[in-house]
């Protein structure tokens, strides 16, 4: 069997050299205007005979990295310099390991035109399987009008968008000033990034893009009849947990049975995709018991080996097979 782990991560030295000029130092998460505390995300140089241990123990092949995203910054110059650098760094790391790791792509928002353009770099030229995200862009959805174009782009490519939480406890110093922005304010930033795709119908609207939301979508398992009975939802499509369904969740869950129990019951096995967050949970389990609590929750064996194997099969299948670029730019053209 196949396991591909969507959510790993790799911090290359050059790239903290980089971005420290910027007022950022450590912090892969955000842009220095973001109003929560630094999370302490130095770690030291990459072991890649290390990590391959790990996989191999894990019984994973192939972890999909991301540098979280690229700093979102006002300036289009250091953002869209930031993405390149990292997409560079990433697709070379890859390369010299291209059995085991692919990675996504950064994109420079808030800038749309060098956002498009920087996608069509990765993807086509660095062999990139898709997009990172981050839940928000300067303390600001996503899901505003004025990424329309960025959307319509990654429509047209049948794109994969990974989101990940920018650690800005959502604006609310009754998160941050609490010490919650990364225990408790990640998971909701989750959630409330999906609710507002929701609300905006982006994935009606851009039916080809397929994202997947980080930590079985914070709160949104428990949220869905919620949502269909007090969401204004008037002009939508269709009922806001139908259009839930719709994206993915990666198993991101610190060991929570209840948590993965409450993503199945609500989004289905076919939703759900293998995740670790590389290398955040490490002091607190190894890479193989990440697993383990998928492999050993008691689930039906063919609902784990539906997580765990198929369901990024399905979605990745064709862009692991060492041609992502022809792939992508074949539906392109």
């Amino acid at each position: 069997m196949t396991t591909i782990d969507v959510h790993a991560h790799y911090f290359p030295e050059e790239y903290a050299a980089f971005i420290e000029p910027l007022g950022l130092g450590g912090r892969m998460y955000r842009s220095k205007d973001e109003v929560a505390p630094a999370a302490p995300y130095r770690f030291p140089p990459e072991n890649v005979a290390r990590r391959l241990d790990a996989m191999n123990e894990a019984g994973v092949t192939r972890q999909i990295l991301s540098i979280i995203a690229a700093p979102y910054l006002p300036e289009n110059k250091p953002a869209t310099e930031a993405a390149r650098l990292g997409n560079d760094l990433y697709a070379a790391f890859c390369r010299r390991n291209p059995d085991r790791f692919s990675f996504w792509a950064s994109l420079p928002l808030p800038h749309v035109d060098s956002s498009i353009a920087e996608l069509r770099r990765a993807v086509d030229q660095l062999d990139a399987v898709g997009v990172t995200m981050q839940c928000f862009c300067l303390n600001q959805t996503i899901a505003r009008s004025e990424f329309a174009p960025l959307y319509a782009e990654l429509n047209r490519r049948h794109a994969v968008v990974f989101l990940h939480p920018c650690q800005n406890a959502l604006c609310s110093p009754l998160i941050g000033d609490f010490g919650l922005t990364v225990c408790a304010g990640a998971s909701m930033e989750d959630a409330v990034v999906a609710m507002h795709l929701i609300v905006e119908q982006i994935p009606i609207r851009y039916p080809n893009i397929r994202f997947i939301v980080p930590h079985f979508g914070g709160l949104l398992p428990m949220l869905l009849n919620r949502l269909d009975g007090q969401m204004s939802s008037a002009g939508f499509a269709e009922r806001p947990s139908v259009t839930a369904r719709r994206f993915f969740y990666d198993t991101v869950g610190w060991g929570s049975k209840a948590a993965l129990l409450a993503a199945v019951t609500a989004f289905g096995p076919d939703q759900l995709l293998p995740g670790s967050d590389w290398p955040v949970l490490l002091p607190w389990e190894s890479y193989t018991q990440t697993f383990d609590h998928i492999r050993l929750s008691g689930l039906p064996r063919d609902a784990i080996d539906t997580i765990m194997n198929l369901n990024v099969q399905r979605l990745l299948g064709e862009r692991m097979q060492g041609s992502a670029a022809n792939a992508w730019h074949t539906r392109s053209t």
